[in-house]
Parts: C-alpha cells; sequence; structure tokens
C-alpha cells in the first residue's frame, strides 16, 4: 500500500518535471534564438565599424597628442558615424526606395 502511494508520487513528480523542462525547451530557445539571430549581420557591421573608429581614434591620440581640435575632431567623426549607422538602421540606405518604412508593399 505505502510502496504503490509512493510509486504514484514519484510518476506524478516526474511527469511534472518533465512537463516544466519540455516546455521550457521547446519554447524557450527558439524565442531565444530569434532575438538573438534578428538583425545579426547589421549588428555586427555596425559594432566593426564603431571598433574600426575606436582604433583609428586611439591612433591620431597616439600620433597627434590629446589637443582640444583634435577632440573636437574626434567628436565630429563620432557624430558622423552615429548618424551613419541611425540612418542604416532605418533604412535610409535602401534600394527600394528612400526610408525603407514608407515603402508600398503591393
Amino acid at each position: 500500500m505505502f510502496s504503490r502511494r509512493l510509486s504514484r508520487l514519484f510518476a506524478t513528480a516526474f511527469l511534472a518535471v518533465a512537463f516544466v523542462a519540455f516546455a521550457g525547451i521547446s519554447g524557450g530557445t527558439v524565442a531565444k534564438a530569434q532575438g538573438y539571430y534578428y538583425n545579426h549581420h547589421l549588428n555586427h557591421h555596425q559594432q566593426w565599424e564603431r571598433n574600426a573608429l575606436r582604433r583609428h581614434q586611439r591612433a591620431e591620440r597616439y600620433w597627434y597628442g590629446n589637443s582640444y581640435a583634435l577632440h573636437r575632431h574626434q567628436q565630429r567623426e563620432r557624430s558622423a558615424l552615429r548618424r551613419h549607422q541611425r540612418l542604416e538602421r532605418i533604412g535610409y540606405y535602401g534600394e527600394y526606395g528612400r526610408f525603407r518604412t514608407y515603402r508600398r508593399r503591393f
């Protein structure tokens, strides 16, 4: 009698854990993968551009010193890159028109 009740309790607990694990694997990883891979090429490209600008500005500070004129020059470079990357994100450089969001679908 006691062993039958104990085995029923273990079977119920095992099925509950299996259901939670299966639901977590099937639903959670798909959403995570979609979030990670969405626009991955654009994010990687923009990160590469930011790192290239950072290396360039570090070399400029090494070669030319840290003057106020260089600081203003590097600020202008950073703002130009920020503007360029923002326009890339909203689709300014798309082949179908000026802005991707205003393009007709059909």
